[in-house]
């Protein structure tokens, strides 16, 4: 795995104490002096404040954020405007995708803006600098990075012997099923899940399927016809993960897969593996052992 290079990517220039970066829109984004007062519209912006340690500069965030200590400002779309006007940030943190036409609506009341959408790991890597540089955390955030990159290759190192049968078959599931479901929405080509997967010894059944951001659409019987090993279901309380587990096992269709039959399905905090940030790293012993351990359901 090639070393990781982010300054060329994240930092133009410096000049005193101003200085100018690229976000994950590809726009230029100027900074004149260290932001002290951040508005992060994104849960998933919010945690790679959590991972540097430095969440104190954070004012304001959406009613979709668990972090507690800053005001909430409504939802992520369509965003309240004058709201976050009113925390008088020095900096507004979003992300990409659906949220990336509101940031004109900012910019026009003359905020300033820097829009994440890390979509691989050397993705959420670069923009763990990213915050680092911009929040004057440049030498930690370099370190964590680091760390994070070295338990990769560490991990990479442990499963690239491993051959394709002994990697079990893995389907990841963003929601467990319920009846009406027609279409799954997993991680395919290119997203950082799919990348952990392999990481940790594991064939994702969807690897070679694009889809926004790296998550498509699969269909019912198409899963049927992989027959995966293991299950992955995403759940977003921890009281509802035995049920969220036992609503794969029951779903008809999944009936005749294997990995029903042997029941190894599993779930994971959907708040951790939904939001690409460097929490997700800590995926990657889970999944290992999954895999390869004899996890627990």
């Amino acid at each position: 795995m090639r070393k990781l290079v982010v300054l060329a990517l994240v930092l133009l220039s410096i000049v005193g104490l101003s200085l100018t970066v690229v976000d994950d829109a590809g726009r230029i984004v100027e900074i004149e002096k260290k932001p002290e007062r951040i508005v992060s519209v994104s849960p998933a912006a919010t945690k790679f404040f959590l991972f540097l340690g430095i969440e104190r500069y954070i004012v304001g965030v959406t009613n979709w954020d668990s972090y507690k200590k800053a005001e909430k400002v409504g939802d992520m779309v369509p965003l309240n405007v004058e709201k976050i006007l009113s925390l008088n940030p020095d900096l507004v943190v979003s992300f990409g995708g659906f949220q990336l036409p509101e940031v004109e609506k900012l910019e026009k009341k003359g905020l300033k803006v820097l829009v994440l959408n890390p979509v691989s790991l050397k993705d959420i890597l670069k923009d763990l600098v990213l915050i680092g540089v911009v929040m004057g955390e440049e030498e930690k955030a370099r370190k964590m990075a680091k760390d994070l990159e070295n338990k990769m290759i560490s991990l990479g190192k442990k499963t690239y012997n491993i051959p394709p049968s002994e990697r079990p078959k893995v389907l990841f599931l963003m929601s467990p099923p319920g009846p009406e479901l027609r279409d799954i929405w997993t991680c395919g080509e290119g997203s950082y899940l799919n990348e952990l997967i392999s990481l940790a010894g594991g064939i994702n059944i969807a690897s070679g399927i694009p889809g926004p951001n790296g998550w498509p659409q699969i269909s019912i019987e198409y899963v049927v016809a992989m027959n995966p090993d293991v299950i992955i279901v995403a759940s977003f309380s921890k009281s509802s993960e035995s049920a969220d587990v036992q609503k794969v096992l029951d779903f008809p269709p999944f009936k005749g897969v294997s990995a029903v039959k042997k029941k190894r399905v599993f779930s994971i905090d959907a708040n951790l593996a939904n939001q690409p940030s460097p929490y997700i790293f800590e995926l990657l012993d889970v999944f290992y052992s999954i895999f390869h351990g004899g996890s627990k359901e």
